[in-house]
């Protein structure tokens, strides 16, 4: 055993697996990391009430289980994720044995971090070894000895005076104390005649192997003892590590929280020799990161060369442990509605990263693989990924270490900033409140200190991020959104009883002041009159709360599906009693129409387009499209597919607008404006198209507003489909549950 080692025995099995038909234990499991559970598929077998050794599938099931933490114990349930059934047919097997017999299951919540994976060792013949009940009482174990072992099978033999191994310690892990690691699963017991009490277990030799071949191996840690000779960062490790750097001040102190960050025990003397220490920095992710955060205030310079080496080597961690957990803690500590928008933030920190869309959804899209070297479940691991924000901050952190530096204009020779760091900026900017601010940007430099990021760069950053959240925040005005159907057409269509009733509509309104939606009609199945839709839509924009009022016009956003997108909404007046003023719809607020019914078309498969397309608002080159540019549908089809194009203005004849509008919107582009005068060479878009995206809601008001003044010079009848991506829309189902 080496200077660094696993802390002492298991107290008791990390997992029980519960009878679904009365929550007794069927048996045992071994926790894996990114929250999959490792165990015999006899034993699902088991708490399914069928035969043990079925074979067939049981399909998508889960199965209760608990978690035993020193702490606490945890209740869930687990999803079968991978499926290897017992085989007992395979050449060369004696009458008590079987291949296969593994299980993988999935955890349905995140797990406390005091639960984590143990290490792994290969089983070797006179290891003494120890299992548990499925109970999980820390009382009831058995101790044994390995008499055998041929990498597939493992016999182990009980002690004298030890507990007999029953059904119920099945799938649960073998413990060898001197290795200070699990060696095996528990499988079933030989029920021979005599006094031996003899039983096998399935070998982690065998369990990597059969994992890998199922195509599950990215599931299972890296083995400890893997050689890492031939990593090219090893001779540089050991060199460095053998050198000046153990003679520095504090090494010992160094050393042992390199230890404690990684969940690892050490030796009360001495220091880890070079090739030990450059081990554990290549096969454990958090480690070098660890040992660069120890040394950097009284080894500067060994700092910058460790973090050279792992640059060069392509290691994948960029943050230690303590860094890791820290930034995990702010996040999951933000208000949901903050919480909500730090999708928008990554993606304007990082506009042309390739940013899986399940990372910055509120959907928890598994996190596989082990991240390269270092995925072997201690504290240097990404360990637990669970659902809902906490897990997704997880992944999107561990997505985002691997991203390169940004240039940095301020010296050649100073570390680029890492994106990681400048999405933080940029979710302190303009997600935090007051409050959360704070921490966030202090971790952020201490963590850029530690890098030798230079000062100045992130100062920069911070101006970026600064001037990003005050554009946001200028963007992001109050707003009623306002669900507007014919009346006898369901959602996303007229029908006939439509055409027959021209002029009414279904109207539902929701309000939006910067907390979220709230709707604010309650009769929306009542038919109305335009006149009645305009006033109710102002009467909605009158109860917004404006905590500025010197701040951006409240937005109308009208949600329609695609056969009322040039119906004239904006040119609607009011009435009643209340109507002194013939005012407009489209004149005092920005009117903007959104159809997520053509967004929606094949699937949705356009809605990752589209939201990369709202990312590159600002960065990306409109298009326009008229009869010159594009003369069929499949060079518009090509126009707009070329890149993310953001905005797009058409000019086309009367007859094809229609067709072009909805392939644009149907593409995912979130700014689409035409003119449905259907006048060449349209003056309003000739109009708009000085006028940067971001101001077209207001450029399309004050148009509207000159052609009450003067229609003859603005004659136009512009109409401008907005698709924020950063904001959400109500649910829309029916109010009426019988349709």
């Amino acid at each position: 055993m080496g200077w660094f080692h696993a802390h002492g025995s298991l107290s008791r099995p990390a997992v029980s697996i519960l009878a679904k038909a009365d929550g007794r234990p069927a048996g045992a499991g071994v926790l894996l990391p990114r929250r999959h559970l490792l165990t015999c598929a006899h034993v699902v077998n088991s708490a399914l009430g069928k035969d043990r050794l079925a074979p067939d599938h049981p399909g998508p099931i889960a199965v209760p289980v608990r978690l035993h933490g020193p702490e606490h114990t945890v209740e869930a349930e687990a999803e079968l994720a991978v499926w290897i059934p017992p085989r007992t047919d395979d050449g060369g097997l004696g009458a008590f044995e079987w291949n296969g017999d593994l299980a993988v299951l999935r955890l349905s919540a995140a797990l406390p971090p005091a639960i984590e994976p143990p290490r792994w060792h290969p089983m070797a013949q006179r290891q003494l070894v120890r299992a548990w009940h499925g109970s999980g009482e820390p009382g009831v174990f058995a101790d044994a000895e390995v008499s055998e072992c041929d990498g597939r099978f493992g016999y182990f033999d009980g002690a004298e005076r030890a507990l007999d191994i029953e059904p119920a310690y099945s799938g649960g892990p073998l413990w060898s104390n001197e290795e200070g690691a699990v060696v095996g699963l528990v499988t079933a017991k030989l029920r021979i005649q005599g006094t031996l009490r003899r039983a096998w277990g399935i070998p982690w030799q065998r369990v990597a192997r059969e994992l890998h071949d199922a195509g599950a191996g990215h599931l299972l840690p890296r083995q400890p003892e893997e050689d890492v000779r031939d990593h090219p960062g090893y001779a540089e490790l050991v060199s460095l590590l053998d050198g000046p750097l153990p003679r520095s001040e504090g090494w010992i102190r160094s050393c042992r929280t390199v230890a404690r960050q990684c969940g690892l025990d050490h030796r009360a003397d001495g220091v880890p020799s070079a090739d030990e220490f450059a081990h554990l920095l290549l096969t454990r992710g958090r480690a070098l990161p660890a040992l660069v955060e120890a040394v950097r205030g009284t080894a500067g310079p060994a700092a910058d060369d460790l973090l050279a080496i792992g640059r060069r080597c392509g290691l994948p961690k960029l943050l230690s442990p303590a860094e890791h957990e820290r930034l995990l803690v702010l996040l999951r500590a933000l208000p949901t509605a903050a919480a909500a928008g730090v999708p928008g933030a990554v993606r304007a920190a990082l506009p042309l990263a390739a940013l899986p869309a399940a990372l910055l959804s509120g959907h928890d899209g598994g996190h596989g693989g082990d991240g390269g070297h270092g995925g072997d479940g201690g504290h240097c691991d990404e360990g637990r990924n669970g659902t809902g924000p906490g897990g997704r901050f997880e992944a999107l952190i561990a997505h985002l270490e691997g991203l390169h530096g940004d240039s940095s204009p301020i010296d050649d020779g100073v570390m680029a900033v890492p994106g990681l760091l400048r999405a933080v900026e940029f979710v302190a900017a303009g997600c935090c409140p007051a409050n959360q601010r704070t921490p966030l940007r202090r971790w952020n430099a201490t963590v850029a200190r530690r890098l030798g990021v230079h000062d100045a760069a992130m100062t920069e950053r911070r101006l970026e991020a600064e001037q990003w959240a005050q554009s946001a925040s200028r963007g992001s005005a109050p707003r009623v959104v306002a669900k507007l159907d014919l009346c006898g057409a369901p959602s996303g269509g007229t029908s006939a009883t439509a055409r027959e009733e021209p002029g009414r509509y279904r109207l539902r309104l929701w309000c939006d002041d910067g907390d979220g939606l709230r709707q604010v009609s309650d009769d929306s199945e009542r038919p109305r009159g335009a006149e009645e839709v305009a006033q109710e839509i102002f009467a909605a924009v009158g109860s917004l709360r404006r905590p500025d009022p010197s701040g951006p016009r409240p937005v109308i956003e009208l949600i329609v599906d695609r056969d009322a997108l040039e119906v004239p909404v904006d040119r609607w007046k009011a009435a009643g009693p209340g109507a002194v003023l013939p005012m407009r719809l489209g004149t005092p607020y920005p009117l903007v129409v959104n159809c997520p019914e053509l967004r929606e078309l094949n699937g949705g498969t356009m809605l990752d387009q589209w939201r990369e397309r709202w990312v590159r608002l600002d960065a990306e080159e409109p298009v326009h499209i008229d009869d010159a540019t594009a003369p069929d549908p499949e060079a518009v089809c090509g126009l707009v597919m070329e890149r993310l194009t953001a905005r797009v203005t058409i000019d086309v004849a009367a007859h094809r607008r229609t067709g072009v509008v909805q392939m644009c919107l149907a593409a995912g582009i979130p700014v689409v404006l035409w003119d449905r005068s259907g006048e060449a060479g349209s003056p309003a878009v000739r109009h708009a198209a000085e006028v940067s995206t971001r101001e077209l809601p207001e450029a399309v008001r004050t148009y509207r507003t000159k052609t009450l003044q003067r229609p003859e010079e603005y004659s136009g009848r512009p109409v401008l489909a907005w698709a924020d991506a950063g904001r959400a829309l109500p649910r829309l189902d029916l109010a009426d549950p019988m349709e």
